[in-house]
């Protein structure tokens, strides 16, 4: 079981995900508008509540729930078969959890599909990560993989566009580029980019254009821009 105390995330997780929730504990003196409104939602919807006097007088609230489990490729698979236009983010080798947990929240909020990692050298679900995340990674598809390469010729069997995100003057901007099919996009680390093996996978390699006084963006903020772009470009 995870515990969580974050507003955020417990009212994410009674709205989409109740089903995972175990049990809501709640002060015995209840002050907070915003936190009544949650038990409101909670008893709402059935699920157990329990009022207590929690010890740190700071905690009026905590949310107890059977946190997500790491999908698996066959899962991705069967997954991408109910799956006409879908965007899979796959992340070479990003370890830290924080940039993770900011991107799961991106990824929900832009509608990505599933995010893929590889088993090695990749940060995955720890209790940072599902924090940082506000209650995304326990509703959007999160796939461990032996490594990418294998995904991304997964992927281009079943008709995917490959693009590889990654600063440098060859690269197309990526509000010159056609987000409309089918897409794998990789983001690599701030400090390794994508490895040479996964860029010759890849159909393009994609840029954000910034100002020549920075050098990079880090993972997360790359893939906040890319994502959002995908999505205004698919919803327009």
């Amino acid at each position: 079981m995870f515990e969580t105390s974050d507003l955020n995330t417990i009212k994410t997780l009674l709205a989409n995900k109740p089903e995972s929730v175990r049990l809501l504990e709640v002060d015995d003196n209840l002050i907070s508008k915003r936190i009544k409104a949650i038990k409101k939602i909670a008893l709402e919807k059935k699920l157990k509540i329990e009022i207590k006097k929690f010890k740190n007088p700071n905690k009026k609230i905590n949310l107890i729930f059977k946190p997500s489990e790491p999908k698996n490729i066959e899962y991705l698979e069967k997954f991408l078969e109910t799956k006409e236009d879908a965007v899979i983010l796959l992340l070479d080798h990003i370890t830290d959890p924080n940039n993770l947990g900011s991107i799961l929240r991106t990824s929900l909020g832009g509608m990505v599909d599933a995010v893929v990692v590889p088993k090695s050298r990749a940060c995955h679900l720890t209790k940072s990560v599902r924090e940082v995340s506000k209650g995304s990674s326990e509703l959007i598809p999160f796939v461990i993989v032996p490594n990418l390469k294998r995904i991304t010729e997964m992927l281009k069997l079943r008709g995917f566009l490959i693009y590889g995100a990654e600063g440098n003057s060859q690269s197309e901007s990526i509000y010159d580029t056609d987000f409309s099919k089918k897409l794998g996009l990789i983001i690599g680390s701030e400090n390794r980019g994508i490895q040479e093996t996964l860029k010759l996978k890849c159909d393009k390699i994609i840029k954000i254009p910034i100002s020549d006084k920075l050098e990079s963006l880090n993972a997360a903020i790359a893939t906040s821009v890319i994502v959002f772009e995908i999505n205004r470009q698919r919803t327009n």
